[in-house]
């Protein structure tokens, strides 16, 4: 009998041990997005003086937000929604690596790809169809 947990619904209140490598995946991610914003906002604020500055606060509001959306991202791990984390996560892995810096991206990467451990993920992956009929 599986529940929101798969197998691990014999302990309630308890994270699975692949959504909790998840988790700090996404916690790491999330602090070193939260650190490459601060340092963003930190040289684009003066540097709007030449107008450079537009560039490192763009990256910073995104490095931000990408520190915020990891934050929603363990919560619904927490809830037992992993496939909704899961596409959010890949969301915010693409942004990341793209305009956010490459390090937060690729530990979003490596969180998302543990997802497929999680056994609550690979049963809807494997269709599960009912047997056919037997033969008239």
């Amino acid at each position: 009998m599986e529940g929101k947990n798969g197998p691990y619904q014999q302990y309630p209140g308890q994270t699975p041990p692949d959504a909790q490598s998840i988790k700090d995946m996404v916690k790491l991610g999330g602090l070193i997005a939260l650190i490459f914003g601060i340092i963003n906002l930190l040289w684009g604020i003066p540097a709007m003086l030449i107008l450079i500055g537009i560039v490192g606060i763009i990256f910073g509001i995104i490095d931000l937000l990408t520190w915020r959306a990891c934050k929603d991202i363990n919560k619904m791990i927490d809830k037992g929604q992993y496939e909704a984390a899961k596409s959010k996560t890949l969301v915010w892995m693409i942004v990341s690596i793209l305009f956010g810096g490459f390090l937060p991206g690729i530990f979003l990467l490596i969180a998302y790809l543990k997802y497929d451990n999680l056994s609550g993920i690979q049963s809807k992956q494997g269709a599960e169809y009912p047997p056919p009929p037997p033969p008239p």
